[in-house]
């Protein structure tokens, strides 16, 4: 990893008496300042990361790794020809939800409530995914805890025609519905995960899913996020999912006779509550390319850059931490902020030569790095109302 010291930058800097007279606080601020602008501009090469996605059949919405910054691109990671790649089309958050290309496999960088989080619609599926319930049949459901008698609703649901619905009368906090599945085997259960979609009345602190050979054999995972990282949302359907291959055992889980299910809802508040689909899902891994938020590596850290600019989010720093990146970005970073500190100082020759510096950087840097910032496609189109354009595509 190419990497300079700010102590470093800092002493290029004061080679000019005028900034060398300046504070060193306000010289870090303003190259802090530098590396947030040009990061509004563009991203850059040694800011990527390869990481790895487990991609599902039917579900959207994905959590990013920590340090995401821009989505760069998906791919398959066992590629031998051209006509293998997945050729994801990365648009807009609006786009994709509406999936205006629906012949074409969707990506989207998304935010909800100050979360981002990623959208995938992989249509070239031909993993299984297998259903334990379709939640139409409240017989297969009990209620205990808090939970009341399950009933069968076919006003709010998300899938088919029907839900299960829950009454909860907070107690002991804790509510438990539990359902009868047709028992079958899979000893191939590690490579899966089991998915569920709840409608929330109110946000618990927990949800705890269980996958059962009966009561005192299972496999269990205590969540407090929906799959793709977002917030629970009371008054939405959320969709939850345990990793069967990380989970809990309690007693002895027989693959060869999985036969239920559990939820437990931890501090639901009163009020109703409703289960829809269940099912196991495979997956498939694909290759996670992104650009990291993290520019700076801090002085304890070896290997990776771990901070996204040198003043920490307490307000500190250290001479010792370093910024990455090769010699022109360097030099992009350390003129930009000499521009802002030579307007504080009355020296017009000193403003002229930073000038030329600054210019001469910024000519260098894209005749090398030209702007990365990954291209979002959308597509409006013009219908029959208007008969000289009708069937265009602008």
């Amino acid at each position: 990893m190419e990497t300079t010291t700010l102590l470093n930058i800092l002493d290029n800097m004061n080679v000019y008496q005028d900034i060398a007279n300046i504070a060193e606080q306000y010289k870090v601020r303003q190259l802090d300042y530098a590396i947030r602008k040009l990061r509004r501009q563009s991203s850059f090469p040694w800011n990527l990361i390869k990481g790895s996605l487990k991609i599902f059949d039917d579900v959207k919405e994905y959590p990013i790794a920590s340090g995401h910054d821009e989505l760069a691109f998906i791919e398959k990671d066992n590629l031998e020809s051209y006509r293998d790649t997945a050729r994801f089309f990365n648009t807009d958050i609006k786009q994709f939800y509406q999936d205006v290309n629906s012949n074409r496999n969707l990506i989207s960088d998304l935010w909800d409530g100050g979360t981002k989080y990623l959208g995938v619609d992989y249509k070239e599926f031909d993993l299984g995914s297998k259903i334990l319930s379709n939640a139409n049949i409240a017989s297969e459901y009990t209620g205990s805890g808090d939970a009341g008698t399950p009933a069968l609703d076919t006003v709010t649901y998300k899938n088919g025609n029907s839900s299960i619905r829950v009454v909860v009368t907070s107690s002991a906090g804790t509510a438990t519905i539990t359902n009868t599945i047709t028992s079958f085997s899979d000893s191939k259960y590690k490579n899966k995960y089991q998915f569920r979609w709840i409608y929330l009345d109110a946000v618990p602190t927990s949800i705890t899913l269980q996958l059962r050979t009966d009561a005192s054999n299972l496999l269990y995972t205590t969540v407090t996020t929906q799959f793709s990282g977002q917030a629970f949302k009371a008054d939405q359907w959320n969709l939850i999912a345990q990793d069967l291959n990380t989970a809990t055992t309690t007693g002895t889980f027989d693959s060869a006779s999985i036969a239920s299910e559990g939820v437990i809802l931890t501090g639901a508040s009163t009020g109703t509550y409703y289960l829809d689909d269940s099912y196991l899902r495979e997956w498939t891994l694909m290759d996670y390319w992104y650009y990291s938020k993290h520019n700076v590596q801090t002085e304890s850290e070896t290997s990776v850059a771990d901070q996204e600019y040198f003043y920490d989010s307490d307000g500190d720093y250290s001479e010792a931490d370093k910024l990455i990146g090769d010699s022109e970005w360097i030099d992009v970073i350390m003129q930009d902020a000499l521009m802002r500190l030579v307007a504080e100082v009355d020296n017009v020759n000193l403003y002229a030569s930073i000038m030329r510096e600054r210019e001469s950087a910024w000519s260098d840097f894209f005749k090398k790095y030209p702007n990365l910032i990954p291209q979002t496609t959308s597509l409006r189109h013009r219908f029959n109302n208007d008969p000289q354009t009708s069937g265009l595509n602008i």
